[in-house]
């Protein structure tokens, strides 16, 4: 007799939704927060390492030389050249050199310093995340090195109206402090909203490298020395009446000013040249992590397979998605997939949350290193790698772990050909779990069969390369293949053998073109 695995539909979106809620519903939860805080933090999006021969310059395809001596707002007294005498690559490092020279520019400014001033502007720029860099300051009155980003908008509207995140800056009379500050309208210059970090017991800072960084995501800032957060800075902290102008791309800048309204200008105890050292600088976004929704174990997951993804700020709301077909977009939320071929694709949305997106796998996506892109509603983007293949075995067990029983259902078939479906699980409300319900198989002229639920299996070479064993013991397999109903929703058809009656409770052992699914277990009166 052939199943007709069509007409199970609606028993298992039953199941789904009324019993085990474990994906497709809001509740849903995979990975305990011991789990989520484990994971990467963070996703590589730019860098410069500095490798390079001693004395070339910075990479072009990465850096602007910004020039000129017009003091930059700030009275500075040198001038910034684009010469590698004054920026060059030393042994793995950026070196950014203040030199006391005479120096008249192609447009005729005349200065008695040079320095340098680089920018990504143009080449480089992102909304959020963590920026850091490695970074050896000199010391000295009137030294003034920096750290430090400019809303990308600055050309049309101006400064401080771009906004300026200032990650770090130091001046050469306070050598065991450094400053962490925002500017914006009604918060720019003295005015800046900001904190300063100390090094204590006598500790300098130009006596070794440090990493200076910030955490940027809506609505907050965060600075860092050394891994040590300092000050966090959010929307609330603004003066009244004024505007949070960082939700919008910024490129970086690093300098070496000599002289300015804020750090004085060099005395007779001021030595040049003055070098200030980058051994690195990196940009990164945050990082997801995802996986198989039903076995939530591995990175892998497959073609048109339904599949999770975990991380922090992933979305404003809680919400399932309430339409055929599913939607892209849930509460202002996305999930991008750019496959091998760089061919981009938004998934289908099951379910969205701040810490976890549910949603499948694009039809289409070729097998391979793809990268996952989740936008929030409020611009920010958290990135991953997802490793996708043909198949990727998982079976969905009952309590939203993953591990445990079954979700799983017996489909009864009896000689006169009708059929009836029995759970295979219960709920505990003691425990607040799910439990096996025994499987009677009943009087010997019944047919039996187990149900199981799962996704990556659909593109299986054939019914053979499915092979099931439970307590051990070879079970025959009479379907493998889509569920018919649901998106992504797989199903294996098992029959039970007379032989397993009395076993209690037994492992579930599913192998798909090679590939071993999460074990499960069901029970067998």
């Amino acid at each position: 007799m052939r199943i007709n695995q069509l007409s199970l539909f609606g028993i298992a979106l039953c199941l789904m939704l009324s019993a085990s809620q474990f994906i497709f519903v809001s509740g849903a939860k995979s990975l305990n927060s011991e789990s989520t805080a484990d994971l990467p933090a963070w996703a590589l999006t730019w860098s410069d390492e500095f490798e390079g021969p001693n004395g070339s310059g910075v990479d072009p395809q990465k850096w602007i030389m910004e020039t000129g001596g017009n003091g930059w707002g700030n009275n500075e007294l040198e001038y910034y050249t684009n010469r590698t005498q004054n920026a060059y690559l030393e042994n793995g490092s950026l070196v950014i050199k203040a030199i006391k020279e005479d120096y008249t520019g192609p447009d005729f400014v005349a200065r008695s310093y040079t320095s340098a001033r680089l920018k990504t502007q143009n080449k480089f720029t992102q909304t959020y995340g963590r920026f850091e860099a490695r970074i050896k300051v000199p010391y000295g009155q009137g030294i003034w090195p920096a750290f430090w980003m400019l809303g990308s908008d600055i050309n049309q509207v101006g400064w401080p109206a771009c906004g300026e995140i200032d990650i770090m800056e130091h001046i050469g009379k306070e050598p065991s402090t450094v400053h962490g500050t925002i500017h914006g309208p009604g918060y720019s210059g003295g005015s800046g909203i900001g904190a300063a970090y100390n090094l204590t017991n006598n500790q300098r800072f130009t006596d070794d490298y440090h990493i200076y960084a910030v955490e940027w995501e809506p609505k907050a800032i965060r600075w860092y020395v050394d891994g040590n957060l300092y000050k966090t800075i959010t929307t609330k902290d603004l003066p009244a009446g004024t505007k949070w102008v960082f939700d919008h791309p910024f490129f970086m800048l690093l300098n070496l000013a000599v002289g300015g309204n804020w750090p004085g200008y060099p005395d007779n105890t001021t030595v040049f040249p003055q070098v200030m050292l980058v051994d690195y600088v990196r940009v990164y976004q945050p990082k997801i992590a995802s996986t198989s929704a039903a076995s939530y174990t591995g990175s892998t997951v497959a073609v048109e397979s339904i599949s999770s993804v975990f991380g922090n700020n992933l979305a404003a709301a809680t919400q399932s998605g309430e339409t055929n077909p599913l939607p892209t977009v849930i509460a202002g939320t996305s999930v991008k997939i750019t496959d091998k071929s760089s061919t981009e694709r938004l998934a289908p949305l099951f379910f969205v949350s701040p810490v976890q997106i549910n949603f499948q796998i694009p039809p289409g996506t070729l097998p391979g290193a793809a990268t996952v892109t989740i936008t929030n509603p409020d611009g920010a983007v958290s990135l991953g790698t997802a490793d996708i293949a043909t198949v990727s075995p998982g079976l969905f067990a009952a309590n939203s772990t993953g591990q445990g029983i079954a979700a799983a259902l017996a489909l009864r078939i009896k000689p006169d050909g009708s059929q009836s479906y029995e759970y295979a699980f219960q709920y505990d409300p003691v425990r607040n779990n799910f439990t096996a319900i025994p499987i009677d198989l009943g009087p010997e002229s019944d047919e039996v069969i187990l149900v199981l639920f799962g996704t990556g299996i659909r593109y299986r070479i054939d019914l053979s390369s499915v092979t099931v064993k439970l307590g051990g013991s070879d079970a025959q397999t009479l379907f493998a293949g889509p569920q018919g109903d649901y998106i992504g929703l797989d199903q294996i058809n098992v029959r039970l053998s007379r032989s397993l009656i009395g076993r209690g409770e037994l492992d579930v052992a599913v192998v798909v073109n090679g590939l071993a699914a999460n074990m499960l277990k069901v029970n067998v009166k």
